[in-house]
């Protein structure tokens, strides 16, 4: 995904002399050509979150199209309250980066391991909240967040993620995007946990049970109109690789609450019982209860009943 975005905002960047990438010291062979090509379009701050942060802000504010690249927490509950003041309230259309969602940065330990972002982004006023699933779909996403003029959290996997979508797919603010099609349900995930989605799909199928695999990436503004549709199929699964509380499972339970939808809703997400746990990201998702095995044991309790 890193690696998409980056060659994706360079092009943009060519025609538009207005984007600036900012970086916190950061991001060495992945930035190392944009910096090349595009110098004066280049920032590097240093470790120093919070100063970038409102460096960032400040640019914006003079018609600037800022992104702000970092890995895991350094962008987002390092500098908070330059983001919730300095970004957020000015409505200035900063642009934060966060490589390394959830748990990719496994083995640096939970210092590393972003799983409270969401929550806390997506409460703040004026703040985009967007989640990738594959390159394919970060490419499609970094086109309308150039497009936009809203303060913007993009948060991207690591590196290396398998392809969900097999194009760039076509995305539309606040709608969620199909992967596959079912009859008895469908699986909602947000970010590179698709793999895990398609994989308990897959699953149920030679149970006989046929289920839609849909992508959302827009947090902020949730698809009531696809959420409604696919509960009148069944149980709705929603699937992130964050805490349960306030992330993409939370957003779409209180729209759909809101809107007084009714239907079976069921959530997979980071139970977070062992803090001091380390490994790669594929350990660390199954041992938090992010995993085929799970999904599959919530569908079938939610479609008895």
């Amino acid at each position: 995904m890193r690696d998409t975005f980056v060659k994706t905002l360079l092009e943009a960047a060519k025609k538009d002399k207005n984007i600036i990438l900012m970086t916190g010291d950061l991001g060495y062979g992945v930035l190392d050509t944009f910096e090349k090509e595009l110098p004066g379009q280049f920032i590097n701050s240093g470790v120093n979150e919070q100063a970038m942060m409102g460096m960032a802000a400040g640019y914006a504010s003079t018609g600037k199209r800022v992104f702000v690249y970092s890995i895991g927490n350094f962008p987002t509950l390092r500098c908070l309250e330059q983001i919730r003041n300095d970004v957020c309230l000015m409505n200035n259309p900063v642009v934060i980066v966060s490589v390394g969602a959830g748990y990719a940065y496994g083995p640096q330990g939970y210092t590393h391991h972003a799983l409270e972002d969401i929550a806390v982004l997506r409460a703040l006023p004026n703040m985009e909240v967007i989640v990738p699933a594959d390159a394919a779909e970060t490419a499609a996403l970094t086109h309308s967040i150039i497009a936009s003029k809203k303060p913007t959290y993009l948060r991207l996997g690591k590196s290396g993620e398998p392809v969900i979508h097999a194009t760039e797919p076509h995305v539309s603010h606040g709608t969620i995007n199909e992967v596959s099609s079912g009859t008895s349900g469908t699986l909602i995930f947000a970010g590179s946990v698709g793999t895990v989605a398609v994989a308990a799909a897959k699953e149920l199928a030679t149970q006989g049970i046929s289920v839609a695999v849909a992508s959302m990436p827009y947090v902020s503004t949730v698809d009531l109109k696809y959420i409604k549709s696919a509960l009148s199929k069944g149980p709705v699964i929603v699937i992130e690789e964050h805490s349960y509380r306030g992330g993409v499972g939370t957003a779409v339970l209180e729209a759909a609450n809101a809107a007084n939808l009714h239907g079976a809703i069921g959530l997979i997400a980071a139970d977070q019982n062992n803090l001091s746990q380390i490994g790669d990201q594929n350990f660390l998702r199954t041992a938090n209860g992010i995993s085929v095995e799970k999904i599959i044991a919530k569908f079938n309790a939610l479609a008895v009943n």
